[in-house]
């Protein structure tokens, strides 16, 4: 699975709006736009992540054998786990361990990957194209996922979009104004500065009907291996409520959370620069 930006997790409410319904009918929603898809999309990673009570099995390689083969056809790569180290302080000293491996199977171009763990379960991509074509892979994956290593209700579900935008000049945040909107700007549209700012990083949370949580990340960030810094807008919706992990209220669900991040994308981008990311209505042109 791809490196994601590293974001501080403390989640504090930074902005809270009150927001009623619109001609579209989103989870939250922070005003109308058009139904359209994006040839251009400033997406980076697309990441769905459904956690469940630990299932030990899956901490050795057999655990994991029929799922594998369920999948084979459509995600024939097998990668090596992914481990990673915990490190912890104790009174006796630094003491680090391992955490369960995260077993992971991909398609042919690496494009889409699957991640199973030992309590978890996730499907990312670098090639989103819409939200039926991504929670259509997902159910599948959760069918197999259901009929082989049977898991009980989620824990947590969670929708997370990465869109980074490059710095038109890479010396210049301000030049970022016409693309973001000012409120999501901050400092960033300062000009007299007497060096160009190297960092900067502002939260949002948004709670929804008590039950579901959108958190917003944004700033300056490097992405991959680009040396420059990109503007960032890291959008994770989720909840804690239990869901069947084979059922069609989890798909709704995700559909819903789609939606808000989508509607948020298009409040804290200006019109003129969506309009050059080559908007198009669903299934056709604009």
């Amino acid at each position: 699975m791809s490196s994601l930006p590293n974001w501080p997790t403390e989640r504090t409410i930074e902005g809270l709006l009150s927001l009623g319904l619109g001609a579209i009918d989103v989870a939250l929603n922070f005003g109308t736009h058009e139904d359209v898809v994006y040839d251009r999309a400033p997406l980076v990673t697309v990441l769905c992540q459904l956690k469940f009570t630990p299932v030990l099995s899956l901490f050795t390689r057999a655990g994991v054998t029929g799922f594998q083969a369920g999948l084979r056809d459509e995600y024939p790569r097998f990668l090596a786990p992914r481990r990673d180290a915990n490190i912890a302080m104790t009174p006796e000293g630094i003491e680090v361990g391992a955490s369960a491996p995260v077993w992971r199977m991909a398609d042919q171009s690496e494009e889409w990957t699957v991640g199973l763990s030992v309590d978890f379960v996730s499907l990312e991509t670098s090639q989103y194209k819409d939200s039926h074509d991504f929670l259509g892979r997902l159910q599948h994956v959760l069918h197999v996922l259901h009929g082989t290593v049977r898991p009980s209700d989620s824990t947590r579900v969670g929708l997370r979009k990465i869109s980074a935008i490059p710095l038109p000049d890479t010396l210049q945040t301000q030049s970022l104004q016409g693309i973001v909107r000012e409120e999501m700007l901050g400092p960033l549209c300062v000009a007299a500065f007497p060096t160009p700012i190297a960092n900067f990083e502002g939260h949002l949370q948004f709670i929804e009907d008590d039950t579901n949580v959108l958190m917003i990340n944004y700033g300056l960030k490097k992405i991959r291996e680009d040396p420059n810094l990109s503007y960032v807008l890291d959008c994770d919706y989720f909840t804690e409520r239990p869901f069947k992990i084979d059922g069609g209220d989890v798909m709704e669900v995700l559909e819903h959370f789609s939606s808000g991040m989508t509607s948020f994308f298009h409040w804290a981008l200006e019109p003129e620069y969506l309009s050059t990311l080559g908007p198009r209505t669903r299934g056709g042109a604009l």
